[in-house]
Parts: structure tokens; C-alpha cells; sequence
């Protein structure tokens, strides 16, 4: 049973939000996934312009806060360009437009500007965990595998890769949970997830608390069903690895 202050409207308007929230979370964790990986693989391959590039990335995608990466993609990128570019290129072209009408978001570029910091911000962190994860892999399984005639490139996919992902996991999983609380700051680049929903709410109907203990109670869940699904891969990952 719903609360009074809970109308069927807003109750709409919050669901709306939170699978905005949960899609976001699964498709820019699994982005930062793969760019922290292909980073921190670059910064262990030994040729010096591909660990420049991924420390350059590092660097700066990890000092700069997530909010401040927002609101440079989302609103100073696009000033860079005179209106009419500015307006085809982010706000009026057939890309944007085929994907308001399929998500039904009003303005798809904001959420798109959203994603690409969070996944630049999360890969960062992530290249650094896959690089500590590679190194307290123990020499003696390299060498092993160098024995036995592997390439380098049979190498980081049979050796490098899995045990250093399983090494690092627990780290990894710690990050993609803030990741997930991080999605929150989509709402000040005016991208309607879960947390944007709930001020919409309040914005309604003025009661703050209520509907701030609510977001609050469902970030909570969030984080703990995400916690649960990477304590879930873990456990497979480890069986299936021996």
C-alpha cells in the first residue's frame, strides 16, 4: 500500500527515473569496464605512446570530479561551436533525434554528455585497479607461460587478463557500486533519472523529506542488489577459475 503523498503520477514519474538509472548504471559500468582495462593494459605494454595516452586518461579523468565532467560535456563542449553547428551536431541530428524517440528523453544529449563522464571518471579508477591486479599476479605464472611458448598476446588473454580482473575484483566492485551512487549526479545535467525524478517530486509537491528518505531508502536497495550481483559474479568467476 502506497502512501497519500505517493500518487499514481509521481509513482510513474519515479519508475521512469529509476530504469533510467539502472540502464545508465549497466551500460556506462560495463563501458568503464572495458576502457579501464584497454587503459590499464596500456600502461603495462611497454610501448611508451600508449602508456602516455593512458596516463594522460588516468590523470585526468581521475582528479577531476565526476559533477565537473558532467557539466563540461554537457553544456561547455557544445558552447565551443557556433549555434547552428552547435544545434545539428548535439541537439538536432538524426542519431539524437532516432534516440529521443526510442528512450522517450527530451533531450538525449544531456544524458549521452551524463554517460561519457561517468565512464571516463569510473575508467580511470578502474585502469589503476586492473595495473595493481596484474602486478600482484605472481611471476612465476608469466614465466611459466613464456615456457610453454606463449605469445604476448595468448599471454594477456590466458594469464594477464583473468588473474589479474580476479585479483582485482573486490576493488572493482567497491568502484562500480559508487559508480551506480554516482548516476545521481546526472540530475544536474538535467537528465531524468532516478535522483531527478525525486526532485521533480518535491518540486511538486514541496514535500522534501518524504520524498528525499524515499530516494535515499531506494539507493540503499540499489546498492545493495549490485553489491549482491558482483559478490554473485565473483563466486562464479572464482569456481569457473579454478
Amino acid at each position: 500500500m502506497t502512501p497519500d503523498w505517493l500518487t499514481p503520477d509521481l509513482l510513474n514519474l519515479l519508475l521512469q527515473g529509476l530504469l533510467l538509472t539502472v540502464v545508465l548504471t549497466a551500460v556506462t559500468a560495463a563501458l568503464a569496464l572495458v576502457i579501464g582495462v584497454a587503459a590499464g593494459t596500456m600502461r603495462i605494454s611497454g610501448n611508451r605512446f600508449a602508456a602516455g595516452l593512458a596516463v594522460l586518461h588516468v590523470e585526468t579523468h581521475r582528479n577531476l570530479p565526476a559533477l565537473v565532467l558532467m557539466i563540461i560535456w554537457a553544456f561547455a563542449l557544445p558552447n565551443l561551436f557556433p549555434l547552428e553547428l552547435r544545434r545539428s551536431l548535439f541537439f538536432d541530428n538524426a542519431i539524437l533525434n532516432w534516440l529521443s524517440s526510442w528512450s522517450g528523453l527530451s533531450l538525449p544529449y544531456y544524458t549521452l554528455a551524463a554517460g561519457v563522464a561517468l565512464v571516463l571518471n569510473t575508467s580511470a579508477y578502474l585502469a589503476e585497479l586492473f595495473r595493481a591486479g596484474v602486478g600482484a599476479i605472481p611471476q612465476q605464472h608469466v614465466d611459466a607461460a613464456r615456457t610453454l611458448g606463449a605469445s604476448r598476446l595468448k599471454l594477456f588473454w590466458k594469464v594477464l587478463l583473468p588473474q589479474g580482473l580476479r585479483t582485482a575484483f573486490p576493488a572493482i566492485s567497491t568502484r562500480l557500486i559508487h559508480h551506480l551512487k554516482n548516476t545521481a549526479l546526472a540530475a544536474f545535467v538535467a537528465t531524468p533519472e532516478f535522483f531527478h525524478s525525486a526532485q521533480t517530486a518535491i518540486t511538486r509537491t514541496f514535500l522534501a523529506l518524504e520524498f528525499l528518505m524515499l530516494a535515499a531508502v531506494v539507493y540503499l536497495l540499489l546498492a545493495f542488489a549490485f553489491s549482491g550481483l558482483l559478490r554473485w559474479v565473483e563466486k562464479q568467476w572464482l569456481v569457473a577459475g579454478g
